[in-house]
């Protein structure tokens, strides 16, 4: 199958929003155009949350690291991509070399949660593969599904051709030598998922069956599979991962200190399903951050754990990093880190010098139900702790309660928790800013609350909007959707019926459901009322010998599980550790503070010359401005930053570049507090600059004017292969037609005379001199689409690229800026 050429790209996302979504060559990316077996994996959602997701990039790592193997990305787009394809005839392809997903050996999805199915479903369609797994004949990709929503195979069991439940580092290579040893074998695409079988950990649903009795599910018949664990000393968190050329939801470096939790809060999915708890040790780690560092440019760093508190290393890991990563300017987070006595000079010593905000997970406003649900954390010890933060001049506190949770018939849950906010409130004297978060209660398969009832809509509507009326204006309350908690809960513990609700509800239109602006109910509630008519049952308690659709899935920890569901915390357990020493290392980082202040110095500016050229064009302004940040990182450049809490890198560009429009002349200047090797400097960044963007000349400049300030004009290039449109743009030249300006102020018409400075014909194109910014100012793509007599959705046909950037010359006229 033919690959998606440039020119069908361009027609294809030319006009779209944030088309960078689908450009693909970042920094790091692996591109192979010859290989054995060629894969792609996915995280079923938008691009800025999927490459967020840091499995997806372990993953990724790991296949590209087998020989004869290519493994490429791929996520769901938004309905107007979708629409456009649709009418184009376009399959869905991969980021790395545009393969249209059908000429795939595998497609891998990690289905971290149940609000992604109709996503997956929306990849498989666009891609020209049957949704149905019993559909999928000769020729079409082996569909695998792992992450953590795998735990329950049964509602996506019809779509899926395998699924892996466990750790994927555990299991990918065993896949994907199995599938490439099948190929190379001559095995048929049903003998290969039927090796795949023989897997440990590999889940195939046509070997399982439900067996009713009534409307009660009697047993689940099939083979147990039980869940593979990873195991090891150290992460396979990958030293060089992407670099989305795009904002992301989360834009950092990734370094996984621990997997599992021994809170067991028997609401926490993750909690049980990641059992063991298990400890990455210290020693190498600090190298592989550095690495990590230097190799993607971030100046932020996640130390990620479930429960990062009771990593038992974390004091030395700090002690170690902190210092190294403060001279280099790079932050740190630690998302998972509860807030008591004992982590406070903790949290302290990483906020820098302003205290910003910090997180609460209180769960349930009820001390007893915290105790059912194995929280350890009491009233008292929540206040003496808020009070020590407040006395520490925090601003702003986050809480985060969940309503529903078992027990929650027995007492005014809305009371309960309005009467802790006011006691929190009245700690604060009413003048900290109070967030709080709301979010129904969701029992999970594989923990102790999988019995439990889910509670119905009328009650947490009822619970939530009381909340709300009875708070003061400084604490604000928001609460997560009710009706996709809901789903969410009808999913996680559905049966193999589920399948014809999701294909339903896909066809109906549902897709990215997990957003709010296209999450639609009455969607789910006419395929659910269609093909699950007894749905309440299953939002109900569970008996105790019931039989789940994941029967099947054995985790190694059901006994845990049955002996902690009627059990919770003894009522006299302490909670509240008393406070550790600090031992972060304070003369260590505060050397590495002064280190860093010599950025705050500056001594020359350079000015580096970028080109944007190819795909590149459909990189943003800022985004492109966040790429030159991260090479000057990557390359060691000693650039300044200004001072205050948001530190920043003193680099500034000149007018943006439209979206979709190409330059070879993007100047950048930047402020270094000491001398620099520019031959060095230059050939440094541009070996870690995503393709598209280079830099062509670097040299020392004079003054402290901006780009901005001293810029007056461009030159723009047109071109285009089609007779038509070039002979309409010299018609209109000669013609001299006017323009319409679109602004803030409104619409309003700009004479050719002001509009254009100056206009000449060449060899294969048309070159425009026009003014920098000002009322009379055109954008150059509205101007081209005036000139060819075309709309904007028809630019693709017309390649426009900034030739020059001018200012002012000594006398009269425009030069060059270098």
């Amino acid at each position: 199958m033919k690959k998606i050429d440039n020119d069908t790209f361009a027609q294809l996302v030319h006009t779209l929003q944030k088309p960078a979504r689908y450009a693909g060559g970042e920094y790091n990316r692996i591109v192979r155009e010859h290989a054995a077996l060629r894969m792609a994996i996915s995280y079923p959602d938008l691009y800025e949350v999927g490459m967020s997701n840091h499995g997806i990039q372990i993953l990724y790592d790991i296949a590209n690291s087998i020989e004869g193997v290519a493994c490429e990305r791929v996520f769901a787009v938004p309905p107007e991509f979708e629409a456009r394809a649709r009418a184009m005839g376009v399959p869905l392809f991969t980021l790395e070399t545009r393969t249209p997903l059908r000429a795939l050996d595998i497609i891998g999805f990690n289905f971290s949660h149940e609000l992604l199915c109709t996503n997956i479903l929306q990849v498989l369609d666009l891609g020209g593969i049957p949704l149905l797994a019993r559909e999928r004949g000769v020729g079409f990709p082996i569909v695998i599904a792992g992450g953590e929503a795998s735990c329950n195979p049964a509602p996506m069991a019809d779509f899926i051709d395998a699924f892996f439940i466990g750790d994927g580092e555990e299991g990918i290579r065993d896949i994907v030598k199995c599938v490439l040893k099948g190929k190379l074998s001559g095995l048929s695409r049903a003998e290969i998922i039927d090796a795949l079988g023989e897997i440990p950990g590999v889940y195939l649903p046509p070997a399982h069956r439900e067996v009713w009795e009534g409307d009660t599910l009697a047993a689940v018949e099939g083979p147990r599979v039980r869940k593979r664990i990873f195991r090891a000393d150290t992460p396979l968190d990958p030293e060089r991962p992407v670099v989305p050329s795009m904002r992301i939801a989360q834009e950092r470096a990734v370094a996984e200190l621990s997997r599992g939790c021994a809170n067991l809060c028997k609401f926490c999915h993750a909690g049980y399903y990641d059992l063991p708890c298990r400890n990455h040790l210290p020693g190498p780690m600090r190298e592989r951050i550095e690495r990590m560092i230097a190799n993607t440019g971030y100046n932020e760093l996640t130390l990620t754990s479930l429960s990062i508190s009771d990593y038992p290393y974390l004091n030395e890991m700090l002690g170690d990093v902190l210092p190294w990563l403060t001279r280099k300017g790079v932050s740190i987070a630690l998302p998972s880190l509860r807030v008591d006595l004992a982590t406070l000079p903790i949290i302290e010593r990483i906020s820098d010098l302003r205290k910003s905000s910090l997180t609460f997970a209180v769960e349930s406003a009820s001390e007893k139900m915290r105790r059912h649900a194995h929280k350890n954390l009491s009233n008292a010890d929540l206040m003496a702790i808020l009070a020590r933060v407040f006395e520490k001049g925090w601003r702003t506190i986050k809480l985060y309660f969940m309503i529903g949770l078992p027990g929650c018939e027995r007492i005014d849950e809305a009371e309960a928790t309005v009467e802790l906010l006011r006691s929190i409130n009245g700690l604060s004297r009413g003048k900290k800013e109070i967030n709080v978060t709301v979010s129904p209660f969701v029992p999970k398969p594989h923990t102790p609350f999988q019995w439990e009832r889910q509670m119905d809509r009328a009650y947490l509507i009822r619970v939530i909007s009381s909340i709300k009326r009875s708070v003061t204006r400084n604490i604000t309350i928001k609460n997560h959707d009710v009706d996709a908690s809901l789903l969410e809960g009808l999913l996680a513990r559905g049966d193999t019926r589920m399948g014809k609700v999701i294909l339903a509800v896909y066809r109906d239109g549902a897709r990215l459901d997990s957003w709010s602006e296209h999450f639609d109910v009455a969607r789910w509630n006419r395929a659910i009322d269609e093909h699950l008519p007894d749905h309440a049952r299953l939002m109900d308690v569970r008996p105790d010998d019931a039989v789940f659709p994941w029967s099947a899935v054995e985790t190694g920890f059901e006994m845990l599980v049955k002996h902690k569901k009627d059990r919770g915390l003894p009522a006299g357990k302490k909670s509240l550790p008393s406070a550790a020493p600090d031992e972060t290392g304070p003369e260590a980082l505060g050397a590495a503070l002064k280190d860093f202040s010599r950025t705050y110095e500056t001594n020359l500016r350079v000015r580096a010359m970028f080109e944007k050229t190819g795909d590149a064009r459909f990189i943003p302004h800022i985004d492109f401005m966040e790429i030159i940040k991260r090479a000057l990182r990557m390359a060691e450049a000693p650039v300044s930053s200004t001072q205050g809490f948001n530190k920043r890198e003193r680099i500034s560009l000149g007018y943006p570049l439209s979206v979709g429009v190409e330059s070879v002349s993007e100047p950048c200047d930047i402020d270094l507090y000491e001398s620099a090797d520019l031959k060095t400097l230059l050939a440094g960044m541009n070996q870690r600059l995503p393709a598209g963007i280079s830099v062509k000349a670097i040299r020392t400049v004079e003054g402290k004017e901006s780009l901005q300030a001293i810029t007056a004009g461009f030159e723009y290039r047109l071109e285009t292969a089609e007779t038509a449109l070039a002979q309409a743009m010299a018609h209109n030249l000669d013609a001299r037609i006017g323009f319409t300006r679109t602004g803030k102020s409104g619409t309003r018409e700009v004479p050719f005379e002001t509009a254009v400075i100056e206009h000449r014909a060449e060899v294969g194109g048309t070159v425009l001199v026009i003014p920098a910014g000002g009322e009379n100012s055109v954008r150059i793509d509205d101007m081209a689409a005036a000139l060819a007599g075309v709309s904007k959705d028809e630019l693709y046909r017309i390649r426009i690229v900034r030739m020059k950037q001018l200012m002012k010359a000594d006398g009269e006229g425009l030069r060059e800026i270098q």
